[in-house]
């Protein structure tokens, strides 16, 4: 049986051909493009805001990521993060620090592990992680953790004892460490020079004979502390850095002394603008405030009778002010 042919498949309309697409026209680097990256653009602006507010702040990194143009012509932000503090680490160990913002109560996870490969952690103050070399003489950096880069480089080297706590002051840039033993603080800034490992920072230390040293807290360009000595008789000691501006020449000196507020514990903490002493409850202060304002002008203590709706949590190395209204799980006027 013969098979019939098939029939012809039908032709397919005539179309046109298709007209050819205008040029592309390059657009030269800083030149005003209208789109959502220029300068009136929607993620423009919003990155801005985001930049511009401390509570978001750690949006830069992921808003660079998402947007490679945005802010490329520019240098790195100078984004402090002064109302953050980061969660304790076992700093030596981890690659993966968590920062809590305290008007907000925002956690924000951050992988330093490229960091990691080069320079051990030393500590975190006011938005900036303090790092060492780990290839002697284990110069000092400040590291921006938002931008991943370290912008001030120091000639100086961390010295090779145990430290307290760490704090860094912006104006002028300088770096303080405190040693619980023996017990002292010492700092450098940027011109100090390099030294041998096991070398001390030379002159530009502060101790007191048969006192402990803790609390170092920034305020108002100039660091404070806490020196107690081994019957918790205490005193504010700071430094005169607004005044001196070199850390070859900063001294540190006895700012206030408080024997009549007995024996007891003392902690440093900043708190809406001021700072302030508080105390540990004890039997021979009853009936007297735990709080005092400290006046830098007058070298004095002024009572405090009322924290408001801020809970303080108290360490020898770090305390802070948290505001209840933010943290409703906090008891408001609480000494933690």
């Amino acid at each position: 049986m013969r098979r019939r042919p098939s029939p012809p498949s039908p032709s397919p309309p005539s179309q046109s051909p298709p007209s050819p697409s205008p040029p592309r026209r390059r657009i030269q680097r800083g030149a005003s493009v209208n789109g959502p990256l220029s300068a009136d653009g929607p993620l423009h602006k919003i990155g801005e805001c985001l930049l511009a507010n401390e509570e978001y702040a750690d949006t830069y990194s992921a808003m660079r990521q998402v947007c490679r143009n945005w802010r490329s012509g520019f240098p790195e932000p100078d984004v402090h993060l002064d109302e953050w503090i980061m969660l304790d680490h076992a700093l030596p160990r981890v690659v993966e620090f968590t920062f809590l913002q305290l008007g907000t109560s925002r956690y924000v996870t951050i992988d330093l592990s490229e960091v990691h490969t080069r320079y051990y952690f030393v500590g975190f103050c006011r938005g900036i992680i303090m790092l060492a070399q780990k290839n002697p003489p284990h110069k000092i950096r400040l590291l921006n953790p938002l931008t991943k880069k370290s912008k001030t480089m120091f000639e100086a080297q961390m010295p090779s004892v145990f430290l307290d706590s760490v704090a860094v002051i912006k104006s002028p840039t300088m770096v303080f460490v405190a040693a619980h033993y023996p017990p002292k603080i010492a700092w450098v800034d940027e011109s100090t020079p390099t030294k041998h490992t096991d070398e001390d920072w030379g002159e530009q230390r502060f101790s007191i004979e048969n006192h402990c040293l803790r609390c170092i807290t920034p305020f108002n360009g100039e660091l404070y502390a806490v020196a107690a000595d081994n019957f918790e008789s205490g005193r504010i000691v700071s430094t005169n850095v607004q005044l001196q501006l070199r850390a070859s020449t900063v001294k540190m000196e006895t700012l206030i002394l408080f024997l009549e507020l007995g024996h007891d514990k003392f902690y440093l903490v900043k708190s809406d603008g001021d700072l302030l002493l508080v105390l540990l409850v004890n039997r021979a202060l009853a009936g007297k405030p735990l709080v005092y304002r400290v006046d830098t002008q007058s070298r004095s203590l002024h009572p405090v009778s009322n924290i408001g709706s801020n809970a303080f949590f108290l360490n020898y190395n770090r305390c802070i002010s948290v505001d209840t209204r933010v943290h409703p799980t906090l008891r408001p006027s609480c000494i933690y």
